[in-house]
C-alpha cells in the first residue's frame, strides 16, 4: 500500500481520483432501524452525530455528498458533474419518519430527485445459528419479520429499477 500525507502531491492525485470516481458511484444508506436499543426514541438517522454540530447521522451523510459535489465542481477531472444518487434504504418502521425528516429539512441541501428512499422487503427471523425459526410472541403460528439489512441493497436497486437508470445517467 501507499502512505499518504496530506496535501502532498501523491494524496492529491488520490483525492481527484476519488471525485472523479464518485461521479460515476450511488451512496446507499442502510437506514430501517430503530434506536431503542441506544435509548432513543426515534430513527437511528436522527440520532446527533456530533455533540458538536448537533447534525443527525442523515444530515452528516447529506452535508459528505454536497461537499463531495461541491469538490467535483471546481475540478477539471471529472466529466460527469452532476448530483450524486443517494439511496436511502428503510423499514416499515423508519420509511415515513424519514422522509418526513428530509422534507421538514429541505432535505439537508440536496436535490430532492437525487435521494431516493426504498423500503426494504421483510424476511424472517431465527433465534439462532442453527437456523430456527423465531415465532411472533402474540400468535406463535406466525413467524417473526425483520428488515432484509445489507443483503437487500443489489435487489432492491435492481426491483427499483433504479440500477439500470443510474448505469444510463
Amino acid at each position: 500500500g501507499e502512505r499518504l500525507h496530506y496535501a502532498d502531491d501523491l494524496f492529491r492525485y488520490y483525492e481527484d481520483r476519488g471525485l472523479e470516481e464518485a461521479g460515476a458511484s450511488v451512496f446507499v444508506l442502510v437506514a430501517g432501524g430503530l434506536g431503542e436499543r441506544l435509548g432513543y426514541p426515534g430513527i437511528k438517522v436522527a440520532i446527533s452525530s456530533s455533540m458538536v454540530t448537533g447534525w443527525s447521522y442523515l444530515e452528516y451523510f447529506c452535508r459528505h455528498i454536497r461537499v463531495i459535489q461541491q469538490r467535483r465542481q471546481n475540478t477539471a477531472l471529472s466529466v460527469l458533474k452532476g448530483p450524486i444518487p443517494f439511496v436511502i434504504m428503510t423499514s416499515d418502521d423508519t420509511h415515513e419518519p424519514t422522509e418526513a425528516m428530509l422534507k421538514e429539512n429541505n432535505y439537508f441541501g440536496l436535490l430532492p430527485e437525487q435521494v431516493h428512499v426504498l423500503k426494504q422487503a421483510k424476511v424472517a427471523c431465527f433465534t439462532n445459528s442453527q437456523g430456527r425459526l423465531a415465532r411472533d410472541p402474540a400468535d406463535r403460528v406466525l413467524i417473526e419479520t425483520k428488515p432484509h439489512g445489507h443483503g437487500d441493497v443489489h435487489a432492491l436497486l435492481h426491483r427499483t429499477k433504479l440500477a439500470e437508470r443510474f448505469m444510463n445517467e
